[in-house]
């Protein structure tokens, strides 16, 4: 008596021979003839179906890579390119063209959005090294067939709001010799401070000998190569003889003389040309008190015009600066330069010369940069 549960193995298999091939139809019936042994036929059927869907599946396939569309991605951001090469790639969208044979292997046919030689040679040399794709398979049959991918190449650019492909920790610790290159941002901060000496030249020149002094100035170079800043500068010049002035009181044997401004210009290669704007003034004699109504101080304004230059004095080193990747540099700065002092007495006004040497540090701002 035959059980309605059941369905007939010689039935079954003349269907299942009509759809596959007899290379499949060899491990499809082995599994059969163990799964209609199972008491529970319901199951057993179940089985059978979700192995004829995967047979089917298993016939059809569309090309892919192996790692996924992110792996195949890496290996070709992985290139070493050179600075210049990088900057030819910066913000372009290439197109990727493959030729898939019925093996999987892959072949970069075309490549859009690039004409440069060296860099397509880079590529298509990279392709030669990936492992082959899944290839496309139709009816169980393999087939070639096209594979398409866009890739915009990171531009390593630092801005405010985005610290790039280095934190800053880890900016801190790198050494110069951990970079590739370094793309630097024309601007810079500068802090200058020294001594000089300086001689008056005209009227002045008959009061007061030669002198000296010290200076500092603070200032920022903008991506234009023009700057901006504060400078104050202190001299004090040994009297020759006393000005002649409606005082008995004793004039200073070496009166001080202040600049305080604003300085402006541009930097031209290694070269800072700056003009500066001061109020000036100039102690003739000593105060006593907050209350010395004797006490002389000759007051006025000094416009002027300098140029510095810097001579490093040791390697650039990589720091991070407020929030921004930047390079530390240790300087000697020469500067030369006139003013004209006006001040309260036509004595004590006329031009002033002066040659400094001094200590400067820069900051300067990196644009892009890439690591060994």
């Amino acid at each position: 008596m035959t059980n309605s549960n059941h369905i007939d193995p010689k039935t079954y298999c003349k269907m299942i021979t009509r759809r596959y091939k007899y290379h499949r139809l060899i491990s499809f019936l082995f599994f059969y003839k163990k799964a209609a042994c199972q008491k529970n036929s319901l199951i057993t059927t179940i089985v059978l179906c979700l192995l004829a869907l995967n047979l089917q599946a298993q016939e059809n396939q569309e090309v892919s890579p192996k790692e996924g569309v992110n792996g195949l991605a890496i290996k070709y951001y992985g290139i070493e390119f050179t600075e210049a090469q990088r900057l030819l790639l910066k913000d372009k969208e290439i197109e990727f063209i493959f030729l898939i044979d019925k093996k999987g292997k892959a072949t970069l046919s075309e490549v859009n959005g690039i004409d440069n030689k060296t860099i397509i040679d880079s590529l298509i040399n990279k392709t030669e090294e990936i492992e082959n794709f899944n290839p496309r398979i139709k009816n169980s049959i393999p087939e070639e067939s096209i594979y398409f991918m866009k890739l915009t190449f990171p531009t390593y650019q630092m801005t405010s709001n985005k610290l790039g492909l280095l934190q800053g920790s880890a900016y801190k610790e790198a050494n110069l010799e951990d970079f590739e290159y370094i793309t630097l941002d024309n601007s810079h901060l500068d802090l200058i401070f020294g001594g000089m000496i300086n001689q008056f030249i005209g009227k002045p020149y008959d009061y007061l000998k030669l002198g000296g002094g010290m200076k500092m100035n603070l200032s920022y170079t903008d991506s234009k190569n023009y700057l901006y800043g504060l400078n104050m500068n202190i001299y004090g010049n040994q009297l020759k003889k006393q000005y002649p002035l409606n005082n008995t009181r004793q004039q200073l044997s070496a009166p001080p003389t202040l600049l305080v401004g604003l300085i402006f210009g541009k930097s031209i290669n290694k070269i800072d040309i700056q003009a500066e704007l001061n109020i000036a003034s100039q102690n003739i004699t000593e105060r006593l008190g907050t209350d010395d109504e004797n006490w002389i101080q000759l007051k006025g304004w000094s416009p002027g015009i300098l140029v510095n230059y810097p001579i490093r004095l040791s390697k650039q080193r990589p720091t991070y600066y407020y929030g921004q990747p930047s390079l530390f540099e240790n300087n000697l700065n020469l500067s030369f330069g006139i003013r004209y002092l006006f001040l309260s007495i036509p004595e004590a006004s006329g031009l002033m010369a002066e040659l400094g040497v001094s200590y400067r540090m820069t900051i300067r701002k990196v644009k892009e940069y890439k690591l060994k």
